[in-house]
């Protein structure tokens, strides 16, 4: 009770991609139902400028898109337990990245 839970979710094209917007010029508009989130719940969505494929073939990121991998954010996470392929349990390195709140 009252650990963080951590989770993200992320919007794919298929299975091996995330999915891309192209919003120049454009809208973007959706309603989000909160009645169900727990008290103290972040409930965000924000984009982010990710690798489409998550990362796969670079470095020895061989899992993607598919497996959730090549989140990055403004606040720079240090949850992120895998950079390039590599292990990052010990939190030492952010993912960074441009983000549009």
């Amino acid at each position: 009770e009252g650990g963080n839970v951590g989770s993200r979710v992320y919007l794919t094209d298929g299975e091996e991609s995330y999915k891309v917007f192209k919003l120049k010029n454009r809208e973007f508009a959706f309603d989000v139902d909160v009645a169900s989130l727990a008290c103290g719940l972040n409930g965000a969505l924000y984009f982010l400028e990710m690798d489409v494929a998550g990362g796969q073939g670079t470095r020895n990121n061989e899992a993607g898109a598919k497996f959730g991998t090549g989140y990055c954010d403004a606040q720079c996470p240090h949850d992120i337990k895998w950079m390039g392929g590599e292990a990052n349990v010990d939190g030492h390195h952010g993912m960074c990245c441009i983000e549009m709140d």
